[in-house]
């Protein structure tokens, strides 16, 4: 019986992460969620015991006394994962694995974490004329259930990136205020979907995971045929090798990396890219923990 991805994630989870992170991971998970489950109640004077990071400061200033913040803490969150499913994400990631698989992986981490604290993962994924989405639950047959979907609409007969669609779905069908992970490659999401982008940002906390690509000229390996998955057509060993085309490439690419970074940073969204299967469970760690310590500062 073949092994399911549920378990597969949880396995990698364990061998490629430190102690350190396995703490963060186990526990700590919930206050990586800060701010998708607590709703602001009213202040109080602060107390002996009460916690020193809860005090409003500004409105300890304006009364001249010490005063802290009380939260209603829901019971159960909501996540939601916005899988995109192309073409694209069926290509080879920056470190030579699948983007498809890097993006399974991510999405087990976001299971696994939300399993670990009792919250309630949901999928957004697909195209126009085959959307898929499925409810907020948290067995694990409704998340390896949620794996495999986007396992199976992954492919590279799938129609090519519509991150606008994507966002746009994710805003009509998710009606709870919910944790949003957003995984895509690094084209995506593109800084003509900042509106979009903005727009779920008002009503959700927003992630966006972002796999890298793999080099498209692969100028080192001209015994191998290079096909480019969204037009499809193989890439010709002349433009691989010459110096003007990866020049011209590395340049379009950086600008529209530090274009699409911009985008986010002023969102004040948390992202990250990674170059694939490999890092990509260290890499959100390192995500997370830096979410973490900027909500600590707020």
């Amino acid at each position: 019986m073949a092994t399911s991805l549920l378990t597969r994630v949880k396995a990698r989870v364990d061998l490629h992460t430190s102690n350190r992170a396995r703490g963060l991971i186990q526990g700590r998970g919930r206050s990586l969620f800060k701010g998708s489950g607590e709703d602001f109640d009213d202040l109080k004077y602060y107390q002996p015991g009460d916690k020193i990071s809860e005090i409003d400061w500004k409105a300890t200033a304006r009364s001249g006394e010490p005063l802290i913040r009380r939260f209603n803490e829901e019971r159960v969150r909501h996540l939601s994962i916005v899988a995109d499913t192309s073409s694209a994400m069926a290509a080879t990631a920056a470190d030579g694995t699948s983007k498809r698989e890097a993006m399974i992986l991510a999405a087990g981490m976001v299971c696994f974490l939300a399993q670990k604290n009792g919250d309630l993962v949901g999928l957004v994924a697909g195209n126009d004329n085959r959307p898929v989405q499925l409810p907020s639950r948290s067995s694990d047959g409704h998340l390896e259930l949620l794996l495999r979907s986007v396992q199976q609409a992954t492919t590279t007969a799938a129609p090519t990136a519509d991150s606008s669609w994507l966002l746009e779905r994710a805003f009509r069908v998710t009606s709870h205020s919910t944790l949003m992970t957003i995984i895509t490659d690094e084209a995506h999401p593109t800084v003509e979907d900042f509106t979009l982008l903005r727009r779920l940002t008002t009503r959700h906390d927003v992630l966006v995971i972002r796999i890298a690509d793999a080099d498209p000229l692969q100028s080192g390996e001209l015994d191998h045929d290079v096909v480019d998955v969204d037009t499809p057509r193989e890439v010709g060993a002349m433009a691989r090798s010459s110096k003007r085309v990866a020049q011209d490439v590395a340049a379009y690419r950086r600008a529209r990396r530090e274009g699409i970074t911009e985008m986010l940073d002023r969102l004040h969204v948390s992202h990250m890219i990674t170059s694939g299967e490999t890092t990509v469970v260290e890499d959100m760690i390192a995500m997370l923990q830096s979410r973490e310590y900027r909500h600590a500062r707020a």
